[in-house]
C-alpha cells in the first residue's frame, strides 16, 4: 500500500508535540523552590598579628673583607671560591723578597742602635759622653726597636690566613697581580656566627616591629620548607636613596647547604597584637586587588557590600574599610543567590 510521505510526517508531529509535552510536565519542578542554605557569622573585632611581609637576602652575620697589610705582588692563592676552611689556615701570600729585606734592615739597624747605645753608655759612666750623648743613644734604640717591630708586622701580615672557621664567597684577585694594602682579596664568611636575612621595611612598619619579633621565612631554593627566625636588629636611619629600614632576621632554624645570597621572603609578626575585623576567603564573591565583595545580612535581605582589604592573616582576611563589628556576614552559599531565591540562614560561629 501506498502511503504519502508528506501524510505521514503532518500526522507525526502532532504526536511528537503531545510526547514532548507529557515529558516537560514529568521533570517540571515543583512548585515549591529548594532554599539556598546560607552559612553566616556575626563579625567582631578580634587580636591578630598582622604579619609584615618582604623579602631579604641570607647572609652571614660576619662577613669580612680579608686584605693584605702591605702592598705587592701576590705570589700565590692557595683556595677555591666555595672552599670551607678551619681557622688559620693559609689563604694568599705575597712575593716577600722585599717584604724580608725590609724586615733584615730594620734587625740590623737595631743590632747597631744596640751596639752604639752600650758603647756611649759605657763612655758615660766614665764621664767621657755627655749625658745628652746617651740620652739620643738610647732614643735612636728605641726608633730602632720600633722600626723592626714594624717590619716584623708587616711580614706577618703578607700572609692571609683564615680568621675563623669559614667559607670563601668571593676570590677578588689573581696570583701575579699587583695589590694595594688593605685592597680586598677574599670576601670570607665565618660559619661560627650565625646565619642571618637582611631586608627593608617601609617606616609603617618598622614602627610596629621590636628586637625578638618571631619570623616565618621561605626560600625558593627549599620549596615548602618554612623556617623560624628572629628580629635581632632593626635600622634607625632611612636609607636616604630608598627611605626604608634595614632589619636583619637571624635564623633559629637553618637548613644544611645554606650559601650567602638566597633570596627569602619573610613574614615578621609584631609582638603586640591589633584589633581588626577578620573574615574568612570563601565570604569573598568578586574581587579586584585589595577590593572585594561580600554579602551581608540587613533587614533580613542579603545585600552585596563593597570592602577593601589591608592584608591576610592564618585566621583570614583582614578588613579595612565597608564592614564592622555585629554585622552578619554570608560566610558560604553567596554565590547561589539568585534574584528572588529563598534562603535559609544557618549561624555559625567558624
Amino acid at each position: 500500500m501506498n502511503r504519502n510521505p508528506r501524510l505521514i510526517r503532518f500526522l507525526l508531529c502532532p504526536a511528537m508535540v503531545i510526547q514532548m509535552a507529557g515529558c516537560r510536565q514529568a521533570v517540571a519542578p515543583s512548585e515549591e523552590e529548594t532554599a539556598v542554605r546560607l552559612r553566616v557569622i556575626t563579625l567582631s573585632e578580634e587580636p591578630v598579628h598582622e604579619p609584615v611581609r618582604t623579602s631579604g637576602t641570607l647572609v652571614a652575620r660576619s662577613e669580612l673583607k680579608l686584605s693584605f697589610k702591605t702592598g705587592g705582588i701576590i705570589n700565590s692563592i692557595s683556595v677555591k671560591e666555595g672552599q670551607q676552611l678551619n681557622k688559620g689556615e693559609k689563604m694568599a701570600s705575597l712575593d716577600l723578597s722585599e717584604i724580608e729585606a725590609e724586615a733584615r734592615k730594620a734587625r740590623a739597624a737595631l743590632d747597631k742602635a744596640w751596639r752604639d747605645y752600650t758603647r756611649v753608655g759605657n763612655l758615660y759612666r766614665d764621664t767621657v759622653a755627655t749625658l745628652e750623648q746617651f740620652q739620643n743613644a738610647r732614643t735612636a734604640l728605641d726608633v730602632a726597636r720600633s722600626n723592626r717591630d714594624i717590619a716584623e708586622f708587616n711580614l706577618k701580615h703578607s700572609v692571609i690566613r683564615a680568621p675563623a672557621d669559614g667559607k670563601v664567597l668571593k676570590k677578588l684577585t689573581e696570583p701575579g697581580e699587583m695589590v694595594a694594602p688593605g685592597m680586598p682579596v677574599f670576601l670570607f664568611a665565618s660559619t661560627e656566627s650565625e646565619w642571618v636575612v637582611r631586608a627593608a621595611v617601609s617606616d609603617r612598619d618598622i614602627v610596629r616591629m621590636e628586637t625578638g619579633d618571631s619570623v616565618g621565612l621561605h626560600f625558593d631554593a627549599f620549596p615548602g620548607g618554612t623556617f623560624t627566625g628572629r628580629v635581632v636588629e632593626k635600622g634607625t636611619v632611612a636609607d636616604p636613596y630608598t627611605g626604608t629600614y634595614d632589619v636583619e632576621i637571624g635564623m633559629e632554624q637553618a637548613p644544611r647547604n645554606l650559601v650567602s645570597g638566597l633570596v627569602a621572603r619573610a613574614e615578621i609578626y609584631p609582638g603586640e597584637p591589633e584589633n581588626r575585623i577578620c573574615i574568612p576567603e570563601s565570604a569573598l564573591t568578586e574581587g579586584d586587588g585589595m577590593e572585594g565583595m561580600v554579602t551581608v545580612i540587613r533587614n533580613g535581605r542579603p545585600v552585596k557590600c563593597r570592602i577593601l582589604l589591608e592584608g591576610l592573616t592564618d585566621k583570614g582576611l583582614i578588613v579595612k574599610e565597608g564592614l564592622q563589628a555585629g554585622d552578619t556576614l554570608v560566610a558560604e552559599g553567596a554565590g547561589f543567590l539568585l534574584p528572588g531565591s529563598r534562603f535559609e540562614l544557618e549561624f555559625t560561629t567558624e
